[in-house]
């Protein structure tokens, strides 16, 4: 009967990270005003393109949403009059696409929802909230543990992730006074500003398990490949890890759309809350746009936290689940210990932060090098205390020399072009030999009290491999396609610059064919007639003809005794050498010569 079962495709979601690229092509007047074309491409391929017309207002709405990020943006002003005019819509038309480069190329922005609306209206209309509450709920009302609290607005980066404040029920079945009402919120309640401390029990007094959990949802992503029969149990499998540098997941539960996560709320933020000075339940373009406050961390912080994640992530390399997902805002520091967060992303298959960068690159193909060249940004990030915006760095300064060979050996273009350091080449780097000598002993004793433990069911081993192959050819195959379509580009300008070399030579050959024509007629003007002019004239004889030359040639033999319409000049008898002279007098006195002309004469004979 097998062929009777229907077969079910996997759902291929959208990939937030594809770079989009947006050319605004021309303007036309629409009922009086001015609409501009534009044309917007998602990844490398200009088949992922689409057209969509924008009014100036639209993009003066873009602006009023970006400019809680602190960035200038410089969005040319209205003009009240003259709007119409041509040469303004063209001077306009390009103010507006500078505008838009300017918002694309920042990474902050290009993320935001916003942004994502502008360009691509049709994907990202959706109520991406009201479904992640939605599913919260439904999750949560099936367990009956927790009890789903206020939203905690645009926090994180990614557009499929929302946060929620959570509480554990009562052990009656009911949860803690006051909180059942916030079990479905409005949208307008859902994202309010109010952080978790703010949240009390019935007799007033502030709930620790209010102020410590929050719930995290998450939509599937581009590279889920795990079944749906059996991610239940990985991410079951996975929330009994324990390691001293990652932080545990106190639940975790999912559905066909998502999961579930909840873990403990730190109160002063993640590590990239902690380098802005911001706080942790602001927007994500408040906190990150145009931070007025960095500060970069000591040195010896930086060795000890940075040697801290990279034992959490070779733990999770040991027990077959890579990462991939390194980055200030997933980890945080609890009582002077950094500790690793969303280690389920990976069987989420949700895309990484710093995908469009190693895209780049086609030595960082696997996720071993993904995780070293993640790290390579997050330890740059600390030491300067701002990130990296370009997929490499030019030159590093301002750091010791140890450090700086660190750096260099994963964020130099050279070092992504002939391939990164392992994880274990990075872990007995020098620069923390150096500035962190005794950390054997500080992880001895951090794993005497939290022994590192995880275990995979034999099923969930063998879903994590085929994952990890499936992901990795994905990535290769992106790869390719950006490595292509750059190849293509380079055809395509040098293609342009030969057509202007072939352009500029045919016309070099023109100007030396004009430039020879020029000298030919100048040296035939040299040696052409004289300047005296030759001139015929009738002489007292009827039966003779005197001509002048200005220089030496045959005479011609002689004409009739009459001529009497002789009138033509050496201007219309003017031939190019002497010998065609000579013919052409001979021609001439032959044409003209008349017989009534010849009288009788008496001869001898």
């Amino acid at each position: 009967m097998a062929i009777f079962e229907k077969k079910i495709e996997r759902k291929v979601n959208l990939d937030d990270t594809l770079e989009i690229r947006c050319c605004i092509e021309t303007a036309q007047k629409v009922n009086g005003h001015t609409e501009y074309v534009l044309r917007v491409q998602r990844g490398p391929f200009s088949e992922n393109s689409w057209r969509l017309l924008r009014r100036y207002n639209d993009f003066v709405h873009l602006d009023k949403c970006l400019q809680i990020s602190g960035i200038d943006l410089q969005l040319p002003g209205k003009k009240i009059l003259g709007n119409m005019h041509p040469e303004f819509i063209a001077q306009r038309r390009v103010a507006l696409q500078e505008y838009i480069n300017h918002v694309l190329m920042n990474p902050i922005l290009a993320s935001s929802l916003p942004t994502k609306k502008f360009v691509d209206p049709d994907s990202y209309s959706t109520p991406f909230h009201d479904l992640a509450l939605q599913n919260a709920s439904l999750c949560l009302r099936a367990d009956g543990q927790y009890a789903l609290g206020q939203s905690l607005g645009p926090i994180g980066w990614r557009l499929r992730k929302h946060y929620f404040r959570v509480t554990m029920k009562v052990p009656g079945g009911r949860s803690s006074p006051g909180q059942a009402k916030h079990l479905v919120k409005s949208v307008s309640q859902s994202h309010a500003r109010t952080g978790p401390q703010s949240s009390t029990v019935g007799n007033g007094s502030t709930s620790e398990a209010v102020q410590d959990l929050i719930l995290a949802w998450t939509e599937y992503g581009p590279d889920k490949y795990v079944d749906d029969r059996e991610i239940h149990a990985a991410l079951k499998n996975l929330s009994g890890i324990q390691h001293p540098y990652i932080q545990p997941l106190d639940y975790v539960t999912s559905n066909d759309n998502g999961a579930l996560v909840i873990r403990k709320f730190i109160s002063h933020g993640s590590l990239k809350d902690q380098l802005c000075t911001v706080q942790p339940v602001n927007p994500f373009l408040t906190k990150y746009g145009n931070p007025k406050n960095r500060s970069p961390l000591p040195l010896r912080d930086v060795a000890l936290y940075g040697r801290q994640i990279l034992e959490a992530i070779r733990f999770l390399h040991s027990k077959g689940l890579p990462n991939g997902h390194v980055h200030a805002g997933n980890v945080v520091i609890v009582n002077g210990t950094a500790r690793l967060l969303d280690i389920e992303n990976f069987i989420l298959g949700v895309p990484a932060f710093y995908r469009p960068f190693f895209m780049q690159h086609s030595k960082i193909h696997t996720f071993e090098a993904v995780d070293v060249y993640s790290f390579g940004h997050l330890l740059y990030e600390m030491t300067m205390g701002y990130p990296l915006q370009e997929s490499v760095a030019r030159q590093i300064t301002d750091c010791p020399d140890s450090l700086r060979q660190l750096l260099e050996s994963i964020l130099l273009k050279d070092s992504c072009k002939n391939g990164l350091p392992s994880l274990d080449q990075v872990a007995q780097h020098a620069f923390f030999q150096e500035h962190v000598p005794n950390f054997q002993d500080i992880l001895a004793k951090a794993t005497k009290t939290t022994k590192p433990h995880l275990k995979w069911s034999s099923c969930a081993k063998e879903q994590l491999k085929v994952s990890l192959q499936k992901a990795e050819h994905r990535l290769k195959d992106e790869q390719k396609s950006v490595r292509n379509q750059k190849r293509l580009v380079r055809v395509q300008e040098w293609m342009s610059s030969e057509e202007e070399k072939k352009k500029i030579k045919s016309k070099a050959k023109m100007e030396q064919k004009q430039s020879k024509l020029r000298q030919q007629t100048s040296l035939q003007l040299q040696n052409g007639p004289p300047a005296t002019p030759l001139t015929l004239t009738r002489s007292d004889s009827a039966n003779s003809v005197s001509t002048s030359h200005g220089t030496d040639s045959p005479m011609p033999p002689p004409p009739p005794p009459s001529l009497p319409n002789l009138s033509r000049t050496t201007d219309d008898l003017r031939p190019s050498t002497s010998g065609e002279r000579g013919r052409f007098a001979l021609l001439d006195s032959i044409c003209k010569f008349n017989k009534s002309s010849l009288r009788r004469v008496a001869s001898d004979d």
